[in-house]
């Protein structure tokens, strides 16, 4: 009897952490990986990565933001920034930048970063590339 429970419960807990884990990163259409997150005040993030004719296509969003705020916003791959700006949100709080960049061989670390330029904490995202 411990042998058939103990099979079930392990199975449930397989199930409900593989349904947890689906909430954080997702893959999308064409191979795409999605990572999603929360920062202070509401705002929400995501973070893209599609392949793009042998390369990476990067996205980074921000939602939920305050209208026409400041952003400091920094992609990195592999530790290496390959995007740097100070950019606006839109007239609903909304703020994307877009990075191609070059596909090396194995796994590809991206991390992106956004800070207010008027202060407060900082939204980060990060995701490996396996493509």
């Amino acid at each position: 009897m411990k042998s058939r429970f103990s099979s079930t419960l392990a199975a449930s807990a397989i199930a409900t952490g593989l349904a947890f884990a689906s909430l954080t990163t997702a893959a999308a259409k064409d191979g795409d990986i999605i990572k999603r997150g929360n920062c202070a005040g509401g705002v929400k993030t995501k973070l893209k990565a599609s392949p793009e004719n042998g390369r990476i296509e990067v996205e980074y969003e921000l939602d939920n933001a305050a209208p026409n705020e400041a952003w400091r916003v920094i992609v990195k791959k592999n530790g290496r920034a390959i995007l740097r700006a100070t950019k606006r949100t839109n007239g609903v709080g909304d703020l994307k930048v877009r990075k191609v960049t070059s596909n090396g061989n194995g796994n590809e670390r991206i991390e992106a970063s956004a800070k207010r330029v008027s202060g407060g904490g900082v939204c980060k995202l990060s995701l490996v590339v396996p493509f």
